[in-house]
Formats: structure tokens, C-alpha cells, sequence
């Protein structure tokens, strides 16, 4: 499956990084902790008042005064809570604009960039909010990891090492150091800190998570199971330690332990949707050992057993979408899911992957499209874009690139709106965007031959001769000589100097 609930804490705010130090601290507000990933943190629920009222409010409480500052940082906030960066950006943007450059707001801004794919303005603002609080512990172990995820690991260690110096009784601080040496491969030095964290926090059970994972990146999976087993002494309910230890046993290939340690996991998970995302961690791993049949039969109990939850249909088509001659009873079970949920993100991108692979463009589009307004990702709207160019829709293909590329500002996505461009006949858009990509990615249209006749075909239509002459020239030294590909180009070239 491609998502499997086993995180169960809601994302909140995260404004309390800043308590004291800011004009606009709201005390309820959660930290966030530091991740060795480039993805922001997730951030546990602080507030006793949910989204769905706390949103509303401030929506309120900003359309009565537009210039409610405290009330704008507290809804980007909320807003990150719920994975809406995307509606964060607008008011950090406007605070910044007007002049309210305070360390919280840069970080909120960060948190925000980052989580919009924009690492180097989300390093920007953490390096403006460090520059204002020099000493936060939560803008310093963020800013590390922001260097680490664009391979900067000595500034992440200064940066870290910064965070410890200055905040010797805050885990955070030791996590993130020890996460810098965990990318390092320093696994025994980032053992250290994360055991630093764990002596000032035993309740709490990311260091000795983070322990295990270190000797999963060296293989000692018996030891990283003993770990595990520290957490579990800690907490024995955590479904989260639960399932971790099934995944080391299944990595081991020990059937018997990793099954019972999945059942484990099952009677602890506290909802069904929790339930059925292990159930089908466990079928997977049986599919994956060649015991279909075992996971067909656990697919059919899990039906049976939860017939309300979406996820259950959904992954079950997916295993019969891999199984031979299944395909129309994956659909099927695709299409309940659906019936449960019309909002389910998987089924809509399963269904819509299947439309496109089958060149069902019309049915692919319309999956994509309602899966892009529930959840909206840079490689949603691109499978979209491909459902629209096959319908020959181009300036919706446009708009759908454009939607990624605002998401994830990628050559491929760039390259997606320039190809729309040429079929709506905008050659000088398309021949601008060319130029953009020979610049900014060089080497990536050598490596897309089609795109540099597409560039070529682009710089004729835009009465560039001398571009388009340089695209057919490079095209020409990529495919085979003598090739159909060849002699179309040369004449291409011929035409063009026949004119010139």
C-alpha cells in the first residue's frame, strides 16, 4: 500500500516555539521535533481547540479586522496543522511584507516553504529566524535538518552542536545533533546523543527509535530489535513500537515472530482504520514471501470484519491489481471503496494510474482531477496533466503543470508546461521556458531527446533559426545515425538552412 495510518497523533500549530521571545507567542502551541528528513516534522496536538473550530474563528476574527496580526500567525499556524502550507504561505507572506519580521513568523514561513518543496527560501527564513533568536532550540534543529537535506552536514553540525551548546537540558537539541551524525553514518556517536535525549526524557520514546534505526542502517537488526524492546518498557501499548518490531522481524524473514508481532499490533491499534492499515502491513508481508494465498485470506477476513473501511477495498485491490487475470476485480474493489469514501486518495489515484495506463484518458482525468481537489500534490496534478494531454486538452495540461510545478519546481514539470505551450501554439512561451531549462538544468534536454525536437519546433515557430538549428544539431548526437529519428532531423536541419 502506498500510505499506512501508523502515526496516530493530528498535526497542530506549532507557535510555541517562540513563548517569550515573541510578540505573538501563543503558550498552547507544540514544538516541533527534529527529523533527519527533509520532510517538516509532524507536530502533536497541543491545543484543546480543533481545526475545525479553531479555523473558523480566526477566519472570522480576520475578515472583522484584516490587520489582526496575532490572529493571522495563529491561523498559519492551524493551518500547517491540517497540511495546508499552501494557505499558511499567503499570511506569512503578507506579515514579512509588512514589516512584522519576527523569528516565529520566519519560522512559521520555513516551516511552510519547506513543506512546499521550497528548501532554499525555507532556509532562508530559519537563517533569519536563528539570526533573530540565536539560541532556539526548535529553529536551530530545524535549520539542520534543512542542511542535511541539501547536503550541508558541516553547517548542520555547527548549527546542531549551536542548539546543544545553548539548550543543554532540551532533548531537541541532542536529537538533532545525533541526526546529524546518523547522516553522517557516525552511528555510534549519534547513539550518544540520542541516549543524551533519552536520560532527560524517559517517557518519551523517539531517541531510543531513533537508536534502532541506526542499527537498522548497519544492519544489526537484533539489536535494533533490543531497542525496540526499550521502547516497549516505556510504552507497551505503542502501537508505533509495536509495528516496528513486526517490520524488524519480517526484514529477518521470521514468519512466526513478525506474524504474531503484527497480531500484537492489531489488538493495540484503538481504531478500526488503525486495525486494518497493520492487517494489511501483515498481508503485504505474507504477498511479499509468495504466500498469496494466506494474504488473499486475510484480505477476505479483513472485509468481512471492517466492510466500512474504505482502506480495506482499496488495498485489497491492489493486491489483486499484481495478481494474474485480476484486474477487473480490482476495480471493483477500487469502485467500493469509493462508495464509502468519494474523497479516498488512494482509490482515486489507483483508479486513475489504472484509466491512464489503459489510455482511458477521459476516466484518468476525472479521478485525478477530484483526487487533486482533495489532496493536492505536485505528482498528482502531473498524472493529470498526462490524462489531459492524451484528451489533447492542452491548456488544461497547462494549467495541471503549472499546478505541480507551483508544488514542485522540477525540470519535468517545467518541461510539461512547455510542451502544452508548443500544442497551443505559444511558441515564444515554450521557447523561453527551453531557454530556462538549458540553463538552469543543463544537460537535461540532452538526456530528453524529444524535448530538443519539441525546442527545436518551438524556436522555428518563435523565428529563432539559430536555436532551433543548435536543438537538431544537439538531437542529432544523441540518436543513432542512419536511424528513421536521423534523416528526419537532417532534413529538418536542411529545410531550415534552405530558408535561412
Amino acid at each position: 500500500m502506498k500510505r499506512l495510518l501508523l502515526s496516530f497523533a493530528v498535526i497542530a500549530a506549532i507557535a510555541i516555539a517562540f513563548a517569550g521571545t515573541t510578540s505573538h507567542a501563543v503558550a498552547r502551541r507544540a514544538r516541533p521535533s527534529p527529523s533527519p528528513s527533509a520532510t517538516p516534522v509532524p507536530l502533536p496536538t497541543a491545543t484543546p481547540e480543533p481545526p475545525n473550530i479553531a479555523i473558523p474563528r480566526l477566519q472570522a476574527e480576520i475578515r472583522a479586522n484584516p490587520h489582526d496580526q496575532e490572529a493571522m500567525v495563529e491561523l498559519a499556524g492551524q493551518y500547517l496543522g491540517i497540511n495546508r502550507p499552501d494557505l499558511t504561505l499567503p499570511l506569512t507572506q503578507q506579515l514579512l511584507n509588512s514589516g512584522d519580521k519576527t523569528a516565529q513568523i520566519y519560522f512559521l514561513d520555513g516551516y511552510a516553504q519547506q513543506a512546499q518543496g521550497q528548501i532554499a527560501n525555507a532556509i532562508n527564513d530559519l537563517e533569519q529566524a536563528s539570526t533573530l533568536d540565536p539560541t532556539n532550540v526548535d529553529v536551530l534543529a530545524n535549520l539542520a535538518n534543512l542542511y542535511l537535506a541539501i547536503n550541508r552536514p558541516q553547517d548542520a553540525e555547527r548549527v546542531a552542536n549551536r542548539a546543544v551548546t545553548f539548550n543543554k537540558q532540551a532533548p531537541e537539541a541532542y536529537l538533532s545533533l545525533g541526526s546529524v551524525y546518523s547522516a553522517e553514518s557516525h552511528y555510534e556517536d549519534a547513539r550518544i546523543q540520542f541516549e543524551k535525549a533519552f536520560s532527560l526524557d524517559k517517557t518519551s520514546t523517539k531517541p531510543l527509535f531513533l537508536i534502532a534505526q541506526t542499527y537498522v542502517a548497519q544492519n544489526k537488526i537484533p539489536t535494533a530489535l533490543q531497542t525496540i524492546d526499550r521502547a516497549l518498557a516505556v510504552d507497551p501499548q505503542s502501537v508505533d513500537a509495536l509495528v516496528t518490531r513486526a517490520d524488524l522481524y519480517a526484514r529477518e524473514h521470521d514468519d512466526a515472530q513478525a506474524l504474531l508481532a503484527y497480531d500484537d499490533a492489531i489488538v493495540a491499534a484503538p481504531t478500526d482504520e488503525q486495525k486494518v492499515a497493520i492487517t494489511i502491513r501483515k498481508a503485504t508481508y505474507l504477498s511479499q514471501q509468495h504466500h498469496d494465498d494466506q494474504a488473499a485470506a486475510i484480505y477476505a477476513q479483513l472485509l468481512t470484519k471492517y466492510p466500512n473501511v474504505a482502506l480495506s477495498y482499496v488495498a485489497y485491490g491492489s493486491f489483486l491489481a499484481v495478481q494474474k487475470h485480476q484486474e477487473a476485480q480490482a476495480i471493483v474493489q477500487w469502485r467500493k471503496a469509493l462508495t464509502i469514501d468519494p474523497d479516498s486518495e488512494d482509490a482515486l489515484r489507483d483508479m486513475g494510474e489504472y484509466a491512464l495506463q489503459h489510455n482511458q484518458y477521459g476516466d484518468a482525468a476525472r479521478y485525478l482531477k477530484h483526487l487533486a481537489d482533495v489532496s493536492p500534490s505536485a505528482t498528482g496534478y502531473e498524472m493529470l496533466a498526462s490524462a489531459y494531454n492524451g484528451l489533447h486538452q492542452y491548456a488544461q495540461q497547462r494549467q495541471a503543470c503549472s499546478e505541480s510545478f507551483s508544488l514542485k519546481r522540477s525540470a519535468e514539470t517545467l518541461s510539461c508546461i512547455a510542451g502544452a505551450d508548443f500544442e497551443l501554439h505559444r511558441y515564444h512561451e515554450a521557447a523561453q521556458i527551453f531557454d530556462v531549462l538549458d540553463s538552469a538544468a543543463p544537460g537535461y534536454l540532452d538526456q530528453n531527446p524529444q524535448l530538443l525536437f519539441v525546442a527545436a519546433k518551438s524556436y522555428i515557430g518563435d523565428r529563432q533559426r539559430v536555436k532551433a538549428i543548435g536543438a537538431y544539431r544537439r538531437r542529432l548526437a544523441i540518436v543513432p545515425k542512419g536511424s528513421k529519428a536521423y534523416k528526419s532531423v537532417q532534413q529538418a536541419m536542411n529545410s531550415l538552412s534552405h530558408h535561412g
